[in-house]
């Protein structure tokens, strides 16, 4: 046979200091998964924008040694030029390789020298931090007159490739270092006391004077 017997439930404004204080620690502990996953949505359509195909990262947080974030993926050559081109002044790209930009690219469209794609890829499994991922020289063959003579377009091909790939690695770990910022920060705010008491009281709960969630559906 049923009893009936009579509780009060209060909202969390309605409860004191210490159940809030407790109610806040146990949120903590338990945070909801979801609070991440805008700022991955972003970093992933960030990377579609740069072009980084085959695009996956990981990342740990926040304030362990091997914390941090990093991805892997391939760049296709006019992708990666362009991070180049953004990157580094003309100036900047004779000092490396010898050549303006646009004379690189004229080799290519010329198939003096054929640029492919650079790798990013995973060198350890241990952490999360952009120093375990590397960016690979990009791919690159001299054309079929050019495998004949013109030593000159191989020593630029080789000049540039590892200028390159140094330019590139500094850019990855920029990238990983900017997204995994990101990510801190949206989980500083999450975790910010006002912030937890807004996503609480938005749910519209009720608690027990000792702070215990009570369902709603159960109350007949």
């Amino acid at each position: 046979m049923p009893v009936e017997k009579t509780i009060k439930l209060y909202s969390f404004k309605e409860l004191n200091d210490d159940t809030q204080e407790n109610i806040i620690s146990n949120y903590l502990q338990d945070l909801p998964g979801w609070w991440s996953d805008d700022v991955e949505e972003r970093i992933r359509n960030e990377a579609q924008s740069l072009g980084i195909e085959d695009f996956d990262f990981s990342w740990s947080g926040f304030w362990s040694q091997g914390d941090g974030l990093s991805f892997t993926g391939n760049v296709e050559f006019k992708n990666w030029f362009y991070i180049l081109t953004e990157r580094l002044t003309p100036e900047e790209f004779i000092k490396l390789c010898g050549k303006m930009p646009h004379e690189l690219v004229q080799r290519q469209e010329k198939n003096r020298i054929l640029w492919g794609k650079c790798l990013i890829e995973r060198t350890s499994h241990m952490y999360c931090h952009e120093n375990t991922v590397s960016v690979s020289e990009p791919d690159s063959t001299l054309g079929w007159d050019e495998r004949r003579g013109l030593p000159s377009d191989n020593d630029i091909m080789i000049r540039f490739g590892k200028a390159a790939q140094k330019c590139l690695n500094e850019w990855k770990n920029e990238m990983c270092n900017k997204w995994y910022a990101d990510l801190q920060e949206a989980y500083e705010a999450h975790i910010e006391r006002d912030n937890i008491i807004e996503n609480i009281m938005g749910h519209d709960l009720l608690f027990t004077h000792s702070g215990k969630i009570v369902d709603d559906s159960e109350i007949v």
